[in-house]
């Protein structure tokens, strides 16, 4: 190769060079003033909102950490991530720290850096402090530092959410919680920059019954600002909306769950439960997109099958008589059990034929679309098509809305905030409260007197919300139950303890399906008033023993539970 050859090579590879460095610059250019708009790439940041100004805070150290790193980002990452883990398992926190800092200002915008490592200073260094005041500023440098993202980031919904699930769950659920939660209240230096972050711990919303910021509040109203963005227009990215909305509502549950465990038993419990239901009952309206091409709400499950109802008759009355003649094959090929029942008063029946008739009357809904090909003319024919499709489309949304509902146990935290705020459930919380407290102190006395006091309108309460007997604190309650039988040097339950049934399906099973005692409360019912029916037979009656058993059916007859009596049927 000579000298010639060799000039002739750089300067193809000089020209080549020069003219990639053309489209380049036109790429690139920056925007300038008076309308221009700058190259292809600046006019792509302005249109998706994806410059810098327009994520969050501008850190001009991350710009430079970037620009330092000559084009290998993600390998300095890389090697940043794995010497993050290697400090963590040597303890050197200081180091951790630091290095948690150098990978945020590398990866600024990318969700995971700061969700990972604020989880695991929050949840995985935490735990190898011993004392809790250290555990707590371990989990103060998470959400600070998910604070720090979404200055970044102020889009970013799952860290929005995220933020107020570390203030929520894991100052408020984890075993410090009592210590944790009354670190926080105190916590003014944290206070202060929440308030720099607008979220507002001075206001009535973010403070407790004890005037001082709760972590469950302030949790909520970070998910608050979270639904305002998303309300905004920015879209929920790697959560599910149900799962993203229910969460500021159920915050208000724990946290009147919560205080009531603090021994705050009057007003203010009710109050707060109050306001829970309210919150709940909000949820239950708003609209929830779904994976089928509609939102729902899921506290209009029973307006869908009314409006499903309405519709089916409509249909019904267009097409009588064959409507009719359908239903009647339907009622025909029922068996005999279900003929028995199905078309009888609710007060009539026992809570297992409650139980099925739903599905039974659902299955005496005939095929709609033969009856309307028979439809005696093109109109009637063209409504009825019409009120199908209506139909079919109510069927799929009451699918999707009780399959929702089912997700979070809708129906159970709408009872459980119902009955939470009665007057009665704070008063039974109260007694049992004092009666722990009596029974600490060796006043047995009156610890026994508390206890049967509580149980007694717990039964009531129960009877009423079945449901509550799936509830977290229903151990807790069969807890006092047994220590109320070490009080009364009691081996086993007494036949005409108010709890009795509650009491035997925990010893035997430790958690109770609320259908089943359900069940066994309405069977219980129904053999006291046996009881009573034959304790007290028909003084009218002359007649002897021949008569007897037909008395006694017909006062069993009368004497069945009325629809305002039966849990089942008030639920």
């Amino acid at each position: 190769m000579n000298r010639t050859t060799s000039f002739r090579r750089k300067l193809i590879y000089l020209t080549v060079m020069v003219a990639m460095l053309i489209p380049l610059y036109l790429l690139g250019q920056p925007a300038g003033g008076d309308g221009d708009l700058g190259g292809r790439l600046s006019v792509m940041r302005n249109e998706y909102n994806i410059a810098e100004s327009d994520l969050g805070e501008i850190s001009p150290a991350s710009e430079t950490m970037k620009l330092a790193s000559l084009g290998l980002r993600g390998v300095a990452a890389t090697l940043l991530w794995n010497k993050a883990h290697e400090y963590r398992v040597m303890h050197e926190w200081d180091r951790l720290k630091a290095t948690l800092n150098n990978i945020a200002l590398l990866q600024p915008h990318f969700d995971k850096v700061w969700e990972h490592q604020a989880h695991n200073l929050a949840y995985n260094v935490s735990t190898e402090f011993d004392d809790y005041r250290q555990r707590y500023e371990m989990v103060r440098e998470g959400t600070e530092f998910l604070t720090r993202g979404l200055r970044q980031n102020t889009n970013a919904t799952r860290l929005v959410w995220y933020t107020g699930w570390f203030y929520g769950a894991k100052m408020g659920m984890s075993d410090e919680k009592v210590q944790f939660r009354r670190l926080f209240s105190e916590d003014e230096v944290l206070h202060e920059s929440l308030l720099n972050e607008n979220i507002a711990v001075d206001s009535p919303e973010a403070r407790g019954p004890l005037g001082k910021p709760d972590n469950w509040l302030v949790g909520r109203l970070w998910l608050n600002h979270g639904y305002d963005i998303v309300d905004s227009g920015v879209k929920i990215r790697r959560q599910t909306p149900l799962n993203f909305y229910e969460t500021g509502p159920k915050w208000r549950l724990k946290h009147a769950e919560s205080i009531e465990a603090e021994g705050i038993l009057d007003q203010r419990a009710q109050n707060a439960w109050q306001m829970a239901s309210e919150d709940w009952a909000g949820f239950g309206q708003r609209s929830i997109p779904t994976t089928s091409p509609f939102t729902i709400k899921l506290g209009e499950l029973d307006i869908l099958k009314a409006q499903r109802s309405d519709k089916i008759e409509q249909f019904r009355q267009r097409n009588l008589d064959a409507y009719d003649a359908a239903r009647t094959e339907l009622v025909e090929a029922l068996p005999e059990e279900f003929k028995a029942f199905y078309q009888l008063p609710p007060e009539e029946l026992t809570y297992e034929q409650r139980a099925l008739l739903p599905s039974i009357l659902d299955g005496l809904v005939p095929n709609l679309k033969p009856i309307a090909r028979q439809a005696s003319d093109d109109a009637t024919r063209l409504a009825s098509v019409n009120l199908i499709d209506e139909i079919l489309d109510l069927n799929e949304r009451i699918l999707k809305t009780n399959g929702y509902r089912t997700q979070i146990n809708y129906p159970y935290w709408e009872s459980l905030a119902l009955a939470e705020q009665e007057e009665r459930t704070v008063e039974a919380r109260r007694l049992i409260y004092e009666a722990e407290k009596a029974n600490a102190a060796a006043e047995l006395d009156e610890s026994i007197r508390l206890y049967e006091e509580a149980f007694a309108i717990w039964e009531k309460i129960f009877d009423d919300y079945p449901l509550l007997t799936l509830d977290d604190t229903a151990e807790d309650l069969f807890a006092s139950i047994r220590r109320y039988m070490v009080v009364t040097d009691s081996e086993e339950i007494p036949e005409d303890f108010p709890l009795i049934e509650f009491a035997m399906m925990m010893g035997e099973f430790g958690r109770i399906d609320s259908r089943d005692y359900q069940r066994i409360r309405e069977e219980s019912f129904l053999k006291i008033k046996d009881e009573e029916a034959n304790a007290n037979p028909d003084e009218e009656s002359n007649e002897p023993s021949k008569n007897a058993e037909p008395a006694a059916s017909a006062t069993e007859d009368q004497n069945e539970p009325s629809a305002d009596e039966t849990p089942a049927a008030s639920e």
